[in-house]
């Protein structure tokens, strides 16, 4: 082969090498075309689903969708919610002017949040009337943002339903304010976690004697005297509805204290739990309370106890109900011209153990005003007056003394002994003046005896008084359980020798507690009273009993009956005297009674048999909707 066939052979084999690489870039290049073309197909395919799903959340979203012209508010796009809004068609809408689905007196406010848009570039809102095509008024929330392109996006909310909540809102605010902050009763709302006072109606601002703006800028722990740990145990019962029922001691602005009776609840207001407490001063019914059993407790004490004794436990319940710390009692010689000590309180022992030479008796001179309450035949309140400072006080032997209450125990009009009080921590007034005139006609009673003067009959007079409590309810009147077994026991012996029926019916009051709650125990106590003499009127027979079991739990016995429609009779007529209206206080009261009847022998022939049955169908009468009156039948112990 010659030297140019060589050549060609070579150039020949260089195009085919050319030409399959030709051939292989273009099959690579078809491969890519093909691959970009499936992409782009995938990505229109995209493109075309997201905009169906932006056109389907812009045309069908919950709110309306608007975008305006920057130049008079000419609607250049809008969503079918708009539309819908507007009632009107979304091809009607378009090349509209916004303004005229504004109510006239907002016009104002929707210019002047377009303004601030446009200046500021930010989102601005406002909240106007908006009206539809038939002119029907709505609220709508605005939310304006102005785009690149000069354009407002506007977005309307319904707000309607939110509006009318908060003017419901609003009304029931008002009515709570009125309830609140004029009712009688004293009530407080207040913070379970911090303690802090947040409302307090008139009445707790005349109670506590503090105005609003002191108030709420203190806590209850300021208020009530127990510990942090005790305060701290109460609000948890609170808050858990494990008791809402308190009895405990607050202090006022004067710096007196005062026992009080709390019902608190748990409410919800500005969006957490608080707490409210419907507030009753019970000191005056506490300290009548204590004093009659204080009474019966030294009556108890004369046969076996000295005077002394017994005139030292009378001044000790002297400081406990005037919150003094020192207390001393003097004789009045029957010349009236000297003073014998006869007793001073625990407290004041203590003092006079350090000068015991300061205990000896005194003449009136030498008494300084407390000679004024012989002489004047009146009691003597001494709270730091200038007139008193400067005279003398058979009190200044006893250590410093800075105010004081002097008492003249007066018997046949002659006075015979004096009772002093002192040091409270604030100042005395009338009810403390009271509580003393009740112990001191206690002392008068044990000085008859120190006088020898009438003490037998007077401890005939006592073992009846407490021959009487101890068969009487103290509230009422009325025969208590022991009693009324009594009656019960002598009826159905009687019963059982003739061969008669009795009748035993117990009832109580239909919702009585919210009467409680709400007026407070003092007129729930009077109603109860009511109650009783209502009942008792309307049994005819000297025979028939009426007894309290306590609470507004009542018992009729009908000792003798024919039949038992004379007892459903009978309770029918006291079912319907309960039922008529009571004016206690300035209040009417209405309520009913549910009452239950058992028969002897038809429903039991013990009296524990009887009550039970009485007391099944009386519940079975408040199941029944209350206000009624059923016979016992086998099937309410089913």
């Amino acid at each position: 082969m010659s030297e140019h066939e060589n050549v060609t052979i070579k150039h020949s084999s260089d195009d085919s090498s050319d030409l399959r690489q030709l051939v292989k870039d273009l099959s690579d290049l078809k491969f890519e075309l093909e691959t970009q073309k499936e992409e782009l197909i995938r990505s229109r395919a995209e493109t075309k689903e997201s905009l169906e799903l932006y056109e389907n959340l812009y045309d069908y979203a919950p709110v309306g969708y608007l975008t305006l012209a920057k130049k008079k508010n000419k609607i250049l796009r809008a969503n079918l919610t708009a539309a819908k809004i507007f009632g009107v068609d979304r091809t009607n809408i378009l090349g509209d002017f916004f303004d005229r689905f504004i109510g006239v007196e907002y016009l104002s406010v929707f210019y002047a949040m377009l303004e601030r848009a446009f200046t500021n570039r930010k989102t601005e809102y406002s909240d106007c009337i908006l009206l539809n095509d038939n002119q029907t008024e709505c609220w709508f929330h605005l939310v304006a943002l102005v785009s690149d392109e000069d354009e407002c996006r506007l977005t309307l909310t319904d707000i309607n339903e939110h509006i009318q909540a908060l003017a419901k809102l609003k009304a029931n605010e008002l009515r709570y304010r009125s309830m609140f902050v004029n009712h009688a009763a004293i009530m407080l709302i207040f913070d379970p976690v911090t303690g802090s006072i947040l409302e307090a109606n008139h009445s707790a601002i005349e109670f506590y004697g503090w105005s609003a703006e002191e108030l709420y800028t203190m806590k209850t722990s300021q208020i009530n005297t127990h510990s942090f740990e005790e305060i701290n145990k109460a609000t948890y019962q609170c808050v858990s509805g494990e008791k809402n029922h308190f009895i405990t001691h607050h202090r006022r602005a004067d710096g007196s204290i005062r026992v009080v009776e709390s019902y608190t609840s748990t409410i919800e207001l500005i969006g957490k739990p608080l707490l409210f407490s419907i507030i009753h001063d019970i000191t005056e019914r506490m300290g009548y309370e204590i004093g009659n059993a204080f009474h019966l407790s030294i009556l108890q004490m004369l046969d076996t106890t000295s005077i002394q004794e017994v005139l030292k436990k009378t001044l000790d319940e002297a400081e406990k109900l005037t919150e003094s710390s020192f207390g001393i009692f003097y004789f009045l010689d029957e010349d009236e011209t000297s003073l014998s000590f006869q007793a001073c309180s625990t407290n004041t022992e203590k003092i006079i153990d350090r000068s015991i030479e300061k205990t000896k008796d005194c003449t009136l001179d030498e008494a300084g005003v407390w000679a004024d309450a012989v002489r004047e035949r009146k009691q003597l309140i001494l709270n730091d007056d200038a007139d008193f400072k400067s005279r003398k006080r058979i009190s200044e032997g006893y250590g410093e003394v800075q105010r004081e209450i002097i008492i003249p125990i007066i018997e046949n009009e002659k006075v015979i002994g004096l009772m002093g009080v002192g040091n409270k921590p604030s100042l005395y007034n009338q009810l403390d003046l009271h509580w003393l005139e009740v112990l001191a006609g206690y002392i008068r009673d044990i000085i008859a005896k120190k006088v020898g003067k009438g003490i037998q009959d007077m401890l005939k007079k006592q073992n009846l008084i407490i021959e009487q409590l101890a068969l009487h309810d103290s509230l009422t009147g009325l025969p208590n359980r022991r009693l009324l077994s009594e009656r019960i026991s002598l009826s159905l012996a009687q019963c059982r020798r003739n061969k008669s029926m009795a009748a035993l019916m117990i009832f109580d009051l239909d919702k009585f507690k919210p009467v409680n709650d709400t007026l407070g125990h003092a007129i729930g106590d009077i109603l109860l009273q009511q109650v009783a003499v209502r009942t008792r009127e309307t049994l005819l027979r000297s025979s028939d009993s009426i007894a309290r079991l306590g609470g507004d739990e009542f018992v009729v016995l009908l000792p003798q009956i024919a039949a038992i429609s004379n007892a459903v009779a009978i309770a029918e007529k006291i079912q319907k005297k309960i039922k008529e209206p009571y004016t206690i206080e300035g209040h009417t009261i209405d309520i009913s009674c549910s009452i239950g009847i058992a028969v002897f022998p038809d429903h039991g022939e013990n009296e524990l048999t009887l009550m039970k049955h009485a007391d099944d169908a009386m519940y079975h009468a408040k199941h029944q909707g209350r206000d009624k009156v059923k016979v016992f039948q086998p099937c309410y112990c089913v």
